[in-house]
């Protein structure tokens, strides 16, 4: 399939190449010359509205709008070229200017400028910084773009045209105007080519239109150049562009969405400067002909003048909406991290502190023991048999009856506690202040949490045991756990340092011995000397 379109595009190529070989060969009569260019531009320009209208076909969304849009503007440019080929080859017009031709012509930039435009809407840009803000980016760049080009070719061409040439006729006015409307739609499909984010899959329609549309700028300019001088016909080999470039938009049309390829990192970096620096290169080859020239001449022309003045504001507004542009990047840059560091130091069902959050808080409680000798007290809870209720009712409803659980532990503690989902039905407490007070929390945590709760419809009774343990170091052979509600059991331990690990182990020993006890209880890691 590749070499088909391959083959395709290389017939169609050599077509034109040899059309325009026989047109401006010299070897016909000038009547039959401008008789088989006027013919194949029209033929050219209905093959291209047929093949943008049947190609819609096979499209649905921005695909068909685009070809659909070219199509009708290829219609109206084959209906004023069918007028044109009428003035030349049955009135024997050399060169109509002005006549009614101009107006199908002038169809042609009126829909391809939306065509283009609806390109734009496949851009993942579009997403992050809007529709309107991103076409009116475009129009910016774009016209700062034509009108550099337009200085460009008055101070190196036309305006000495202009200066010398019978420009006050209604015939020239509407000659300029091709090149400068062919110059917009050149500056808009270069900056979609180039753009940051530039659609890599529809590259190669771009390039043909690009392509196609150069063509038939060239030979607009010749023919806004050749009224410009009062001459009275145009050479066939000046409508090559004519000729060439309606069959290059058939082949846009034609041409098919590459696969989708993974960008690097570089390169959406180096497009965006490409595509941020082109208009203000382009604004300095200017500023530096302008001077050559001024320093050469004496003088400047006032268009010279009034368009610099013109492009250079129009700079200065894409340059206040690129700033405004990165400010709303930055921003939004800056909540995505913040919602980062959020989900990654929170828990996303109950929304408390993870256990990352907690290890992190839990080792600057430590270094603030160590520092301070202040009291603090871990608490360890864990839910009891609410495996149970997984397995009957769901983990959907388990989900619900966590939250649930969750908003009353919240309220059980005091607004200064740091909680914690440590994993599972396992949450975690930490408390500066003495150990008594740090019980009578523990005890309103095992009420709150103690009650009836809801698991899918059903009325549940879920229950939590607790184990408490003290910051300060193990001093003796032996400790002892001493329960709020069933009494006392016995744990050995060596002497070693404190430590979170060493700290978590106190309270998950007991929380087990709670467990043990009965469920539904507080356990207090104690040294058994202090008992």
């Amino acid at each position: 399939m590749t070499q088909f379109r391959a083959r395709r595009t290389w017939l169609v190529l050599g077509v034109v190449v040899a059309v325009i070989a026989i047109a401006g060969s010299g070897l016909l009569s000038p009547r039959t010359s401008v008789l088989v260019d006027d013919i194949a531009q029209i033929v050219g320009g209905a093959t291209a509205t047929a093949v943008c209208w049947w190609t819609s076909r096979r499209y649905h969304g921005v695909e068909r709008r685009w070809r659909t849009l070219m199509a009708l503007g290829m219609a109206g440019w084959t209906l004023g070229m069918f007028f044109w080929a009428f003035y030349r080859s049955v009135l024997h017009v050399p060169l109509p200017s002005p006549s009614i031709a101009d107006i199908g012509f002038f169809m042609f930039p009126v829909f391809a400028v939306p065509a283009l435009l609806s390109l734009v809407r496949q851009s993942p840009r579009r997403e992050a910084i809007g529709p309107i803000h991103l076409w009116l980016v475009l129009t910016l760049d774009g016209l700062v773009v034509v009108g550099g080009l337009f200085i460009l070719t008055w101070t190196t061409a036309l305006g000495a045209v202009v200066h010398t040439g019978p420009t006050g006729s209604l015939g020239f006015l509407v000659a300029v105007m091709y090149p400068i409307t062919d110059f917009v739609l050149i500056a808009m499909v270069l900056l979609m080519v180039i753009g940051p984010k530039a659609v890599a899959e529809i590259r190669v329609p771009l390039t043909f239109l690009g392509c196609g549309l150069v063509m038939l700028s060239l030979s607009d300019s010749v023919y806004a150049y050749l009224v410009a001088i009062g001459a009275e016909s145009m050479p066939t080999i000046a409508d090559a562009g004519f000729i060439a470039g309606p069959p290059l938009i058939a082949l846009a049309a034609l041409a098919e969405r590459a696969e989708p390829r993974p960008r690097t990192a570089l390169q959406p970096w180096r497009s965006d400067r490409t595509q941020l620096l082109l208009p203000y290169l382009l604004i300095a080859v200017i500023a530096t002909i302008v001077t050559v020239q001024a320093l050469i001449v004496g003088n400047l022309d006032a268009v010279v003048v009034i368009l610099g003045v013109v492009v250079l504001v129009l700079a200065l507004v894409r340059q206040i909406l690129t700033l405004l542009e990165n400010d709303a990047l930055l921003q939004q840059i800056s909540a995505a991290q913040d919602e980062l560091r959020y989900r990654a130091h929170h828990d996303p069902l109950t929304e408390l502190a993870n256990r990352a959050a907690f290890d992190e808080h839990f080792e600057s409680a430590i270094e603030n023991y160590r520092l301070t000798n202040s009291d603090w007290v871990l608490m360890l809870v864990d839910l009891d048999d609410f495996k149970q209720v997984n397995d009957r009712y769901g983990h959907p409803a388990g989900d619900r009856l966590l939250v649930a659980l969750t908003a009353r532990l919240r309220e059980a503690v005091p607004e200064s506690a740091f909680v914690a989902r440590f994993g599972g039905d396992e949450f975690t407490v930490l408390l500066q202040g003495p150990l008594d007070d740090a019980v009578v929390v523990a005890r309103r945590i095992v009420d709150a949490l103690s009650s009836d709760g809801i698991a899918g419809e059903k009325s549940v009774s879920v229950g939590a045991s607790v184990g408490v343990a003290e910051f300060g170091p193990v001093q003796f052979e032996s400790a002892q756990f001493e329960s709020a509600q069933f009494g006392s059991a016995q744990f050995d331990s060596a002497d070693e340092p404190l430590s979170a690990h060493t700290l978590l182990r106190r309270a998950d020993a007991a929380m087990y011995e709670a467990k043990r006890s009965g469920k539904g209880a507080v356990v207090v890691y104690r040294d058994r000397r202090e008992a």
